[in-house]
């Protein structure tokens, strides 16, 4: 990367525009998962603005063109890109298609954005019979990142979007789908960010002796379709 201007504080107020002030991602290649809403859409918005060539999943595609319609006219106006791939989280059939495709094109990513989610949902299965929180949030991003791990870059990055709700609970692997537990949505909620959490710091043992490294971050509370489940 050129032109990183030295290093600032930034606070609730920050924009992605500030945080990436001075930043050229000019030829970097990004995937982020979930731009059909949320922070997604402005993840990927901005890294585009950026100049990057920003690869963005979502499961619905119809919605998520509706949503990404500045992230293509900021992409067009700065020399950055912006494509569209199919992933369900909660089908790990969608996903390791969404993965070989990818490796089938065999286009190396700079940076892998673990972002897609969902919080405190009804009690429910993905179509693998998980619970919905952990087959979603985790498990469906730990068989896509380590199905395309051959093409994050040497000097890569993963980033999870975990949370500061993984104080709610850490993994129970032996009950991971509340078979014996009375279910609670923001304690499946904690488990699933736990989950992100303890992967990244896996991940990045693993692979950083190519210099590929991974972090979890907490992004804040920022009201976005990730709270439709949530009582006012």
């Amino acid at each position: 990367m050129t032109n990183i201007r030295e290093a600032t504080s930034f606070g609730a107020t920050s924009t992605t525009d500030d945080v990436l002030s001075g930043v050229n991602l000019k030829g970097k290649r990004i995937l982020v998962t979930g731009v059909s809403a949320g922070i997604g859409v402005e993840t990927a918005r901005s890294l585009a603005a950026h100049g990057a060539q920003v690869i963005g999943t979502a499961r619905d595609l119809t919605k998520a063109k509706a949503a990404t319609g500045q992230v293509r006219k900021d992409a067009a106006a700065n020399g950055g890109s912006f494509e569209l791939v199919e992933l369900d989280l909660a089908k790990l059939k969608s996903v390791r298609a969404c993965a070989d495709g990818l490796l089938a094109k065999g286009e190396a990513f700079d940076v892998v954005i673990a972002n897609a989610g969902v919080m405190a949902t009804p009690f429910g299965h993905t179509a693998d019979g998980f619970e919905t929180q952990f087959g979603t949030n985790h498990l469906g991003h730990f068989v896509l990142v380590n199905r395309i791990a051959s093409l994050i870059r040497d000097g890569g990055r993963l980033v999870n979007l975990s949370s500061a709700g993984h104080r709610y609970a850490n993994v129970d692997l032996n009950d991971p789908n509340f078979e014996h537990t009375p279910y609670e949505p923001f304690v499946a909620y904690g488990r699933s960010k736990t989950a992100n959490i303890l992967f990244a710091v896996e991940f990045d043992k693993r692979y950083r002796d190519r210099g590929v490294r991974a972090a979890a971050v907490h992004p804040g509370g920022i009201k976005t379709e990730l709270g439709r489940y949530v009582e006012p």
